[in-house]
């Protein structure tokens, strides 16, 4: 293999695990504010929505189900296979920054999205171990 094949086959090895590494610490935070998710009815945890290029508007008529499944399978689905744009997570119930500030009984403040983001750096170092070329 000539010289410029191996840089071209090392920066296609180095792009895909970019993308995974990327993919994986979207998917985890992500999930972690979701199952973090004060539930009582559902409502909240059933309203995160996932978006591309532009934050979601609007409220879900959805509850979710204990496991969490249909703002999981909507996670999943909406988060790009591709480093490099912009995933978007929203919950637009009038409430949710309640939650956030410890309103539930079933959650301390911050439980949801402060604790979560406060590990980002863990998240991302791990799965670039993970991903590691």
């Amino acid at each position: 293999m000539d010289y410029s094949a191996q840089v071209a086959a090392a920066l296609s090895k180095t792009e895909r695990a970019l993308d995974r590494t990327v993919r994986n610490v979207t998917l985890s935070l992500f999930g972690d504010i979701i199952k973090g998710t004060p539930r009582d009815t559902g409502r909240a945890s059933g309203n995160w929505q996932t978006s591309v290029s532009e934050a979601a508007t609007g409220v879900l008529e959805r509850d979710d189900d204990q496991n969490r499944t249909e703002s999981t399978l909507e996670l999943i689905q909406n988060t790009p296979e591709k480093a490099g744009g912009k995933t978007y997570m929203t919950n637009n119930l009038p409430y949710i920054r309640r939650l956030e500030e410890g309103w539930s009984d079933q959650s301390a403040p911050g439980a949801m999205v402060r604790a979560n983001f406060q590990r980002v750096q863990e998240i991302v170092e791990n799965e670039a171990r993970k991903n590691r070329v």
